[in-house]
């Protein structure tokens, strides 16, 4: 009887070590995936080779991509393209992106936090989209295809409870 219970003992801790196994390598559903991780946020600077030379000194960030050009494309295929200066910087081996975008009548005002928009990388952007108007968002700029040097995208913007801008991405081809 002794020999006994160590033995029912361990097949209960056997039994109980199979299932945490199974129940902690089970994924969540793609709803709940929609919004899958921050991609980039957005600042504006008045002097773009002033704001590359002090990003990259101060903190050491690498220029990921620097765009001039941008074509959009909405649903309708109607196409339009802009001059544009933005810079997109990283740190090494991260993935997360500061954006910051070039407005030479940018004034910045300094007792908050300046941030312009903050973006969101889902894998289905009409799904997600619903999502965000259920949840109160309401939409700003509807679903379009943006292409910026070899990165091709659907993004929709969205303003939140507090006036905040939220630009939902999903990346189609490339990356920055």
């Amino acid at each position: 009887m002794k020999n006994q219970m160590p033995v029912y003992l361990c097949r209960r801790a056997y039994l109980l070590l199979v299932l945490l196994a199974f129940v902690g390598c089970q994924t969540k559903s793609d709803e709940v995936q929609l919004l899958s991780r921050f991609n980039h946020v957005y600042l504006s600077v008045a002097d773009m080779d002033r704001c590359i030379a002090f990003y990259t000194a101060a903190f050491d960030l690498e220029v990921a991509k620097h765009v001039k050009k941008l074509k959009r494309t909405t649903e309708d295929g109607m196409s339009t393209e802009s001059d544009i200066n933005l810079a997109f910087f990283r740190f090494p081996g991260q993935g997360f992106v500061l954006e910051v975008g070039e407005n030479p009548e940018f004034k910045p005002e300094n007792s908050s936090a300046n941030y312009l928009h903050v973006c969101v990388e889902v894998k289905d952007i009409e799904t997600a989209g619903k999502r965000v108007e259920e949840a109160g968002g309401i939409l700003s700029r509807p679903l379009s295809l943006v292409e910026i040097e070899g990165v091709t995208a659907k993004t929709m913007f969205f303003t939140g409870p507090d006036g905040e801008t939220i630009e939902l991405l999903q990346l189609i081809s490339g990356g920055i």
